[in-house]
């Protein structure tokens, strides 16, 4: 099947996140091509007739993820979902971004004044704190450019982070993305 650059760049993302709602595939595919396509509805659903995709649900919220060999429905990483919501925050600042491993889920370069910044999406499950805050220390201590941003269940588990990068909280509401600076809890804009 012939796929067109946006289409391309869909099956890009679905390749290396797994599965992606339609609205944040098309503010990815805005942000990549600098358009501003108003949707995607018929790319997507000829990726699904003649190619390798499934959508499950309907409009902007519908999921979309590469068919599985087996037939049975691909099953949601949620984890990722909601960390691809922060990058898409931070857009169109987004320079590069890509799956990781563990605990963090996104890792991404946002362009600044000074240098490239490197972004690392935590999920933080409640009562998994500790272990996260550990794994963080390991890894993230002496990183004086990355940036580490939690993002959690519920604003109940700042109090229970507290590593030594530099990092900040998000948390996904109705309104989308909110982003909370360590220790006094003050939202902050990205």
């Amino acid at each position: 099947m012939y796929l067109n650059p946006y289409q391309k760049y869909i099956m890009e993302l679905l390749v290396e996140y797994g599965t992606l709602m339609q609205r944040q595939l098309l503010k990815l595919v805005n942000a990549n091509f600098k358009i501003s396509l108003p949707n995607i509805d018929r790319y997507v659903e000829q990726l699904c007739k003649f190619g390798d995709c499934e959508k499950n649900g309907d409009g902007d919220d519908a999921i979309i993820s590469i068919r599985s060999a087996d037939g049975n429905p691909t099953e949601p990483n949620y984890d990722i979902i909601r960390s691809i919501d922060v990058l898409i925050a931070f857009l169109p600042k987004v320079v590069w971004h890509r799956r990781s491993r563990g605990f963090v889920s996104v890792r991404f370069f946002i362009s600044t004044y000074k240098h490239d910044k490197a972004v690392s999406v935590v999920p933080v499950r409640e009562g998994f704190e500790k272990e996260v805050e550990s794994f963080i220390e390991d890894n993230f201590a002496y990183a004086s450019s990355e940036i580490v941003i939690f993002l959690l269940e519920d604003s109940k588990q700042m109090k229970k982070l507290k590593p030594g990068c530099y990092h900040r909280f998000a948390i996904i509401g109705k309104e989308g993305v909110t982003f909370y600076k360590p220790d006094d809890n003050e939202k902050q804009e990205n």
